[in-house]
């Protein structure tokens, strides 16, 4: 029976690719997929009797099988994993369930199939372009085009068009399979610009320019420029966890920063004579999942403390490093329900500060100045709020009060040197260090005297 669930789980797995990613992927005749993504989702469906599994763990080979590495762990429910390829090359996928009783199917990775066979490409293909003598009243291209995943005969693997220079719609040039050069008569003696694009089987497009005078050679040089330029989707951004935050619990101890870049810290200890060979990063983001970091390596050698990365946005992370030791012996990964060894939430919004009203003393209150705001913050500290004034936008400030609580309201006592007019900055403060302010708009005038004059006698002015 558990043969038969895991049969299901791989068919599902490598059909829901299919499905849910067309415009990433494609199917060659050796069933590979493509991806021109170093990140991206593997969707899975554990089928009937998945209230017997515990979860679910994906590994991943770069040699064929040879060996085997942990990857991604997920409950049933999750549905899927997500990978984050290290370099672009081949990957094989496995997966190996664990039941609610511990037991592993199948209980070792060695000799497993793949269920799913993935190469990444992030690399355009590599494309030039060159003008021929007219032959014949006509005028011709040559071209090369490099890339390790290249199939010609793909629909629109490669598009040659040309267009008036003076402007105009590009027209399609009429070309043979195969063949690495063109002539056509395109009906005009003026300058062509031609235009050669290349797709890959995993999406990446390259283009080439080329302008053909009238001599039909090119009239911007025979050598026009050559190279890859990405067409229609982004490029990946480089090794970090997903952003996306999936009810991760709120952990009143999580270690809060306000930088995507991040910095952890660690000590070694028990390291026997084999030394370490290798420390792996996990990361969870609801508590139950985990995902393996892929690490920059320098070669052989252990990262050594900091151990700094980069997420791609806020959220609530939980990581947890395990080390291994020259022989390969340590701690298992985290597995579903595992606590992570610390919590982190990035936080990069800024408090939001409103300035409510200023209200200058009089009578009684004289020499007294009222401040009025609300401040709004997720992460708000304890005692979030500063109040300074300034004679101009540029500064200096001078602090009227440090770090109180958001009460709403400030009442201050003017010293006697106090400008008769000045502008008034209340800034809040969160537990990350993001700083939000708000500045009145306009001076605030204290000085409230209305001079008056009285006319004390009437003389006659001298002549």
């Amino acid at each position: 029976m558990r043969k038969l669930h895991l049969l299901i789980l791989l068919l599902v797995l490598c059909a829901s690719w299919l499905l849910l990613h067309p415009a990433t992927a494609q199917e060659s005749a050796s069933d590979v997929i493509y991806s021109r993504f170093h990140h991206f989702r593997i969707p899975f469906q554990a089928g009937a009797g998945d209230q017997r599994l515990k979860q679910l763990q994906l590994f991943y080979s770069t040699d064929q099988g040879r060996t085997w590495q942990p990857d991604a762990i997920a409950p049933p429910q999750q549905r899927h994993f997500r990978f984050q390829s290290e370099k672009d090359g081949l990957y094989w996928f496995a997966v190996q369930t664990m039941d609610q009783e511990g037991r592993y199917y199948p209980q070792s990775m060695d000799g497993a199939q793949p269920s799913l066979k993935v190469i990444v490409d992030t690399q355009a293909p590599i494309v030039a372009l060159r003008g021929l003598p007219p032959r014949g009243g006509q005028v011709g291209v040559a071209w090369e085009v490099r890339d390790d995943n290249l199939d010609t005969t793909l629909p629109d693997a490669l598009r040659l068009e040309y267009k008036t220079a003076s402007g105009g719609t590009w027209l399609s040039i009429p070309r043979n399979a195969g063949a690495s050069q063109a002539y056509w008569n395109p009906e005009t003696n003026g300058t062509l610009e031609v235009r050669l694009r290349a797709r890959d089987r995993a999406g990446n497009w390259g283009e080439a320019l080329a302008s053909l005078g009238p001599d039909g050679l090119g009239g911007q040089g025979a050598d026009p420029p050559s190279g890859g330029e990405r067409l229609g989707g982004s490029r990946d951004s480089g090794p970090a966890p997903a952003a996306q935050v999936y009810g991760a619990p709120v952990d009143p101890d999580r270690r809060l920063v306000n930088s995507k870049r991040i910095s952890l810290n660690y000590e070694l200890k028990e390291v026997g004579p084999s030394g370490v060979s290798s420390i792996e990063l996990w990361y969870t983001q609801d508590g139950r999942g985990w995902y393996r970091y892929p690490l920059p390596k320098n070669g052989d050698e252990v990262q050594q403390p900091p151990l700094v990365f980069e997420v791609n946005s806020e959220g609530v992370y939980g990581f947890t490093l395990v080390a291994k030791s020259g022989v390969g012996l340590g701690d298992r990964p985290p597995q579903v329900g595992d606590s992570p060894q610390v919590w982190v939430e990035v936080d990069l919004t800024k408090p939001q500060v409103t300035l409510q009203n200023m209200l200058v003393g009089r009578g009684p209150d004289k020499g007294k100045l009222t401040v009025q705001w609300t401040a709004r913050d997720k992460n708000l500290a304890r005692e979030p709020i500063t109040i300074a004034y300034a004679e101009k936008t540029s500064g200096p400030w001078t602090p009227i009060v440090d770090r109180i609580q958001n009460t709403g309201r400030y009442v201050w006592s003017m010293p006697d040197r106090v400008p008769y007019q000045f502008l008034v900055r209340v800034e809040a403060a969160d537990l990350a260090g993001n700083i939000g302010e708000a500045v009145t708009p306009n001076m605030v005038k204290v000085d409230l005297s209305q001079p008056k004059v009285r006319i004390l006698q009437v003389e006659p002015a001298a002549r």
